[in-house]
């Protein structure tokens, strides 16, 4: 439990310093917005094989949460910079089937990730479709480091290591609405597509293998 609180309070605490320098960066803009944004999201896995005997496949979805704090930096009317810190839970859900092992009996593993995003997106606006209402897309790359993996199923071992790092895709879209002078809130539909196999190292019994994640999100935010 102490492990627990313990690594939970570094998150929290990086997160801060990380809000805190982008803060400082804002602040020579003219005209910046910081805010917060929560949303539930939808994880699932693409899969593939190089060789002919090992057949893997994806082996269900799941649906994980995602949570930040964001900055956009306006560089030219309607269009912005946007850039921040998530904390983003996604799964890897599974199954491999090999005539030499187990007699071709399929093999699920479950797991289980938390990241770290560090967005870095281009955000484009219409001008307002309705009174205080603007239609906005976003486009761009998300790095994303792995702080942490639970393995649900521990008996099975076909994934041996999951990769350090990541890098995401980002295709999104939404509406904002002004509630104030200086407040925002907006809601966003996102799609993030993995370029990077996820898989480090795997047990050399089986034909190689790469695993990439996709996740689709709902998000809602604030920003002042």
């Amino acid at each position: 439990m102490y492990l627990f609180i313990l690594g939970n309070m570094k998150k929290y605490l990086f997160s801060v310093i990380i809000l805190i320098v982008l803060s400082q960066f804002a602040t020579a803009q003219e005209d910046y917005r910081i805010g917060i944004k929560v949303g539930p999201s939808y994880s699932l896995s693409r899969t593939s094989s190089d060789g002919n005997s090992t057949d893997i496949g994806r082996d269900g979805t799941a649906v994980k949460f995602l949570i930040g704090a964001f900055i956009d930096l306006p560089f030219k009317e309607n269009y912005h910079l946007h850039t921040g810190i998530t904390f983003a839970s996604k799964a890897t859900r599974i199954s491999i089937t090999d005539p030499a092992v187990l007699a071709g009996q399929k093999i699920s593993e479950r797991y289980d990730h938390e990241y770290l995003q560090l967005p870095v997106l281009l955000k484009l606006y219409t001008n307002e479709v309705i009174l205080d209402t603007k239609v906005f897309f976003n486009f761009g790359i998300v790095p994303e480091i792995r702080l942490n993996t639970n393995n649900e199923t521990p008996g099975n071992n076909f994934v041996s290591e999951f990769r350090a790092l990541d890098l995401s895709g980002n295709f999104g879209g939404g509406l904002e609405r002004s509630i104030g002078v200086n407040t925002r809130v907006y809601a966003g539909i996102n799609y993030y597509i993995g370029f990077l196999d996820q898989v480090k190292t795997q047990n050399p019994i089986y034909d190689d293998f790469k695993v990439k994640s996709n996740l689709f999100s709902l998000e809602f935010g604030i920003k002042f």
